[in-house]
């Protein structure tokens, strides 16, 4: 994603959801992290569902959270949780 589509993510209402990549990129990590995060119980604070095909869409105030709250703790984009 380019800086212009990041800027457009960080518009969105904090009620709206968040597909898998978009949020990913909010967060600053690879989509395929958020989906291990996801799948291990990790993401347990952001709301989520999924869609009837299999899709899971995050609450983007949760996201936001989750980011602000990785910046707080010195966690750089890119890393996991540990």
């Amino acid at each position: 994603m380019d800086e212009r589509e990041i800027r457009f993510l960080e518009e969105t209402h904090p009620d709206m959801y968040f597909t898998n990549g978009e949020a990913a990129a909010v967060i600053g990590v690879c989509p395929s992290t958020l989906r291990t995060w996801a799948r291990g119980g990790r993401l347990d604070d952001v709301k989520s569902f999924r869609s009837k095909y299999g899709w899971r869409y995050f609450r983007a105030g949760d996201v936001f959270a989750l980011r602000d709250d990785r910046k707080a703790a010195g966690r750089p984009p890119g890393h996991g949780f540990a």
